[in-house]
């Protein structure tokens, strides 16, 4: 990988973690946010969204 492609990672991860949005640490360009990974990862008593008993 070439330094400016790491460089580009590593701004991309910055901006998505300042939002909020949690990595998978195997796939560096899968990012969550509401889910239950997410809410797992940030301490969240649970994820935003999913499935709802009606």
């Amino acid at each position: 990988m070439s330094p400016q492609a790491r460089r580009n990672r590593e701004v991309m991860g910055a901006a998505l973690d300042a939002a909020g949005l949690v990595n998978y640490p195997t796939e560096w360009w899968h990012w969550s946010y509401g889910d239950r990974y997410w809410a797992m990862t940030t301490g969240a008593p649970s994820a935003l969204y999913g499935p709802r008993d009606l």
